[in-house]
């Protein structure tokens, strides 16, 4: 499968279903990890939605909030388990990074919990890289 039979789009109401699906499976498949749970940023008045595939079929999607002129967090990066390692991640990583460039954004943010490496290595292949480790314990 090559690159070009990729799509990325910005969403619709119609993909809202597979959305919410993929935020389900990405906190189920994050429990497993250490830190597990832990909050993201409030959602801001820019709100980006993609979804990515291929043919018709949607396969990933990626959800970033947060207000141009300060930051942007990327709030969930999800590719279906089946649709691993074809690029679908980057490319949606990519396609963020250059709509956020072309608004004037002037920085990025997200998180990959301890022991994701995959998410670790897709943040940091596009240079998003650690800033903050955050320490803590349940009492």
């Amino acid at each position: 499968m090559s690159n070009t039979d990729i799509f990325v789009r910005l969403s619709t109401a119609s993909d809202s279903d597979a959305i919410v699906n993929h935020i389900q499976l990405a906190r189920a498949e994050a429990s497993q990890y250490r830190g597990a749970g832990t909050s993201s940023p409030e959602r801001g008045p820019l709100s980006l939605n993609y979804v990515a595939g291929v043919g018709e079929t949607i396969m990933a999607s990626l959800s970033a909030s947060g207000d141009k002129g300060t930051s942007v967090f990327i709030h969930h990066v999800f590719v279906i388990p089946e649709a691993r390692e074809i690029g679908l991640g980057d490319a949606l990583v990519l396609h963020l990074l250059e709509e956020l460039r072309t608004l004037g954004a002037a920085h990025v943010s997200a998180h990959a919990l301890p022991g994701d490496r995959a998410m670790k290595n897709l943040f940091e292949r596009h240079g998003l890289v650690a800033q903050t480790i955050i320490v803590g314990k349940s009492l």
